[in-house]
């Protein structure tokens, strides 16, 4: 038998203080039958029996369990990829504070509309990282999303094709049956290759949905580095825009949704949209043992023994 519930401090005040007044109760019983010089030994027996049912309501109130029911349980999720460039251009501070703190707002908040989705991080510049697989557990995730900076990969330029094979890959890994796969790419745009067609062409073959989010602005900022700006080979200071171009040309490549984040719109809510139109498919089935609720039995016997108290006395004395 498993007990679900604990007496608390309160409880067990109001069983010291029963067992406190019985007992001075049948003191002053045995006292009085003692003068009378007459026997109190049968209020002994409505001792016990109140005890007793006093000690099964108690337990009723424990949410006592027992017994085992085998139920299948279904787990009902999508598998959602988060790709996020961690260049130094995310940097640039053209979105307020900063491109990449903005990203990390907006991945924080999009994964709070779906609780009961595995979630997975991976961050890229030269080369891809996973930094989160694909998880139910949403501490993780608020552990990963804050180290997300740009200076967690050595390079300083942007390929895309490691990420979008890292998330490509880890979907196919994956021994969940779950049909329903999101990648989400976030980035300025400025990448330093060409996208690889044929990754491309098996994303759209495994049907997953790809989006992708252009953070930035057409006017763009410099980048900052230490207590000054990052400057070409010609001292320049360097200046980075969006670049949606080649953004929208792998979305459309992909049959996905291009979305974008700047200072005069933000089309999260968009994609929060989105995923939800994306059907949930059953990613486990499981049989797990369930443990029955059986408090009611104990609170049947204690009434039952309650109406015994009530309606049988007991002679205490013989006047």
């Amino acid at each position: 038998m498993n007990l679900t519930s604990e007496l608390g401090k309160t409880e067990y005040w109001f069983i010291a203080i029963f067992f406190i007044l019985y007992l001075i109760y049948l003191g002053r019983v045995f006292w009085i039958a003692r003068r009378l010089k007459t026997t109190a030994r049968s209020s002994i027996l409505k001792f016990f029996l109140r005890t007793i049912y006093f000690g099964l309501m108690l337990l009723a109130l424990l949410n006592p369990s027992f017994g085992e029911l085998n139920e299948a349980t279904k787990a009902v999720s999508r598998e959602i990829f988060f790709l996020v460039d961690v260049s130094k251009s995310m940097d640039a501070t053209d979105i307020q504070p900063s491109r990449i703190e903005k990203a990390k707002f907006e991945i924080n908040r999009v994964i709070n509309q779906f609780p009961n989705d595995r979630i997975g991080i991976i961050v890229f510049s030269d080369e891809a990282i996973l930094l989160s697989p694909l998880t139910f557990d949403r501490n993780a995730i608020s552990l990963f999303v804050p180290k997300i900076n740009t200076n967690l990969l050595t390079g300083g330029g942007s390929q895309i094709n490691p990420a979008l094979e890292l998330a490509y890959n880890r979907f196919q890994k994956s021994k969940s049956k779950n049909k329903s796969k999101v990648i989400v790419l976030i980035s300025d745009g400025e990448f330093s290759d060409e996208y690889d067609r044929n990754i491309i062409g098996q994303i759209k073959q495994n049907r997953i949905n790809f989006f992708s989010v252009g953070i930035g602005t057409s006017e763009g900022s410099a980048i900052k580095e230490e207590n000054t700006f990052k400057k070409d080979s010609d001292g320049n200071i360097v200046i980075t825009k969006l670049d949606n171009s080649l953004l929208k040309k792998i979305t459309n490549e992909a049959k996905g949704k291009y979305l974008e984040i700047s200072n005069i719109s933000n089309s999260l809510t968009e994609l929060i949209t989105e995923i939800n139109l994306i059907t949930s498919t059953i990613s486990s089935n499981q049989q797990i043992n369930v443990a029955v609720n059986k408090y009611f039995y104990f609170l049947i016997i204690a009434l039952f023994l309650l109406g015994i108290d009530v309606f049988f006395t007991v002679r205490t004395f013989q006047l």
